[in-house]
C-alpha cells in the first residue's frame, strides 16, 4: 500500500532577494515571494542525490526542467501570484523493494489523475531512503481556467482511493479497512521515509522527559523545561501534551503502547534515584574527556565567520553528524529547514574547503569561479568547433574527451557558483535563526538554575 499526504506551502523555506538592494519599481514582490517558495520546493522534490540524476522527474502539463517558471507564467496570466503558491503531497509505498520505475509511473498515473485535467504537476521519485516515495508539487492555479486547487477532506479521500487503486493494478498490497484517522502504520511510514511530524518529536520528548525524572512533578517541570505545554488532569479522560511550535495538543495514547497516562506513570516510578544525579552533572557540570580528544563542537567553535555559521548551523540540524539528530531538541524554527539540510552540509563543506570567512572572500571566490567558467566555456567551444573540421580519428576522439572534460569542469564550477550565490542569499537570516536558538536557549538554561 502506499501512504498519501498533502500540504499548502503558503512560507517560504527561505527570505526573498531583499527588495531594497533592487529597487525596481515594477518588481512585484508577490511575485518575488511565490518564486523563491516554488524554486525551494521544486529543488527539493527534484534533487539529484535522491532521484537517480533526475531519472525519475516528470513534469505534467510543464516542463520538468522549466517548473517554476512555467507555474509562475500561469498565475501570472490569471493574476494569482499571492497566497498559497503550490501543493505539495507525498506518496510512500509499504515494500521495502519495490522497483523505483514502478514507484515512478505508480506516481504519474496518480498525478495525472487526480491533477492532470487542470493543474500543472512535478512527479518526482526519491530512492535515498528505505522506503521508495513520490513528491507532487503542483501548482495552485489552474492552467485551463484558472481557477484555484480546493483541498478538501473529500479531495484527500480520492487521492487515498487512487492510490489503493492503483496498487492493487500493479499488485501492491492496501489496507482494506484503515483503523480510523492517522493510524500507526501512518505515522510509521512518514518516519521511516524521514519525514519529521509532531508525534515523533512528542515522543523523544517524553522519552527524554521520562528519563530524568523518580515522579510526576520532576516530569511535569522537565516537559516544562522543554518549552512544552501539558494537560495532566486526573479528572480527564486523556491526558494531552502539546509540542514545541504547535497549537494542536496530542493525547497521549496516540503515541503507542509505551505512552499511555498508566504507562508513563509506571516508567517514571521505575527509574532510580540515580537519575536525579545524572541530571545535575549533564545541567552543571562539563563531562571530562578522558583521552583530551577535540569533540565535533570544540572544531566547529574553532572556526570563524561563515564557516562556523553554517557548521553550527548542520550541527543544530542534527546533520552533523547525520545520524545525531535529536528530535525533541530541534528548535521550531529550524523544522522548515530540515528540508534543506543536504545543500546546508554542501554549503558547509564549500566555506571550509576554500576557507571563505567572511562575505568579502565570498565575493572573491564567486568571481574567481566566474572567470573561471568564462575561459573554460571559451576553451569548449574552440574545441567545438575544431571538431566540426575534418581531423584523423585520434585527434577527433582527444577532442570529444577534451570537451567532455571541461563539461564535467563547469557543470561543478556551475553547481558551487549557485551555492555561493544561496549563501549569500541566505547567510543574514541563518544568522538571525542562530541568534534566536542561543536566546531561547540562554532563557531556558536560566530558568533550570532558578
Amino acid at each position: 500500500m502506499a501512504v498519501t499526504k498533502i500540504w499548502k506551502v503558503t512560507r517560504s523555506f527561505s527570505d526573498p532577494i531583499d527588495y531594497v538592494k533592487n529597487p525596481e519599481k515594477t518588481r512585484n514582490p508577490a511575485a518575488e515571494k511565490s518564486r523563491q517558495m516554488l524554486e525551494d520546493v521544486i529543488e527539493y522534490a527534484a534533487n539529484e542525490d535522491k532521484t537517480e540524476q533526475k531519472f525519475f522527474v516528470t513534469g505534467i502539463n510543464c516542463d520538468r526542467d522549466h517548473a517554476r517558471d512555467e507555474f509562475l507564467m500561469t498565475k501570472r496570466r490569471f493574476a494569482k501570484e499571492d497566497g498559497i503558491v503550490a501543493y505539495h503531497a507525498y506518496q510512500s509505498f509499504e515494500e521495502d523493494n519495490i522497483d523505483p520505475a514502478l514507484a515512478h509511473e505508480i506516481g504519474v498515473a496518480f498525478a495525472k489523475e487526480i491533477w492532470g485535467d487542470r493543474f500543472q504537476v512535478v512527479v518526482a521519485t526519491h530512492v535515498n531512503t528505505a522506503h521508495v516515495h513520490n513528491h507532487f508539487i503542483a501548482n495552485s492555479v489552474s492552467f485551463r481556467d484558472g481557477g484555484k486547487y480546493h483541498d478538501s477532506r473529500a479531495a484527500y479521500r480520492k487521492m487515498r482511493e487512487v492510490s489503493d487503486r492503483l496498487c492493487r493494478e500493479h499488485g501492491l498490497a492496501v489496507i482494506e479497512h484503515p483503523a480510523g484517522r492517522g493510524g500507526s502504520y501512518y505515522l510509521n511510514s512518514l518516519e521511516k521515509a524521514g519525514m519529521p511530524t509532531r508525534f515523533n518529536v512528542a515522543r523523544a520528548a517524553i522519552d527524554e522527559a521520562i528519563a530524568s525524572s523518580v515522579n510526576m512533578e520532576e516530569f511535569k517541570q522537565e516537559l516544562r523545561h522543554m518549552g512544552y505545554r501539558y494537560q495532566f488532569n486526573p479528572n480527564r479522560k486523556y491526558w494531552t501534551v502539546t509540542p514545541v511550535g504547535w497549537e494542536k495538543p496530542i493525547r497521549l495514547y496516540r503515541l503507542g503502547a509505551d505512552y499511555t497516562r498508566e504507562r508513563i506513570e509506571q516508567r517514571v516510578y521505575e527509574n532510580d534515584i540515580s537519575v536525579r544525579q545524572e541530571k545535575m552533572i549533564t545541567l552543571y557540570y562539563r563531562r571530562p574527556n578522558p583521552y583530551n580528544l577535540r569533540r565535533r563542537v570544540d572544531k566547529i567553535m574553532g572556526r570563524t565567520g561563515l564557516e562556523k555559521l553554517y557548521l553550527r548551523y548542520c550541527y543544530e540540524l542534527g546533520y552533523l553528524p547525520k545520524y545525531n539528530q535529536r528530535p525533541a531538541h530541534l528548535h521550531p524554527i529550524l523544522r522548515e529547514d530540515l528540508l534543506k539540510c543536504e545543500m546546508y552540509s554542501e554549503e558547509a563543506k564549500l566555506l571550509c574547503r576554500n576557507s571563505i570567512r567572511t562575505e568579502a572572500d565570498l565575493f572573491s571566490y564567486m568571481e574567481a569561479i566566474g572567470t573561471k567558467m568564462e575561459d573554460l566555456t571559451l576553451q569548449r567551444e574552440e574545441l567545438r568547433k575544431e571538431s566540426r573540421r575534418q581531423l584523423p580519428e585520434q585527434r577527433q576522439a582527444e577532442v570529444r574527451s577534451e570537451i567532455t572534460k571541461l563539461t564535467a569542469e563547469l557543470k561543478e564550477l556551475r553547481k558551487e557558483e549557485k551555492l555561493c550565490a544561496d549563501i549569500k542569499e541566505r547567510s543574514q537570516q541563518v544568522a538571525d535563526n542562530m541568534d534566536v536558538i542561543d536566546q531561547d536557549r540562554g532563557r531556558r538554561k536560566e530558568e533550570k538554575r532558578r
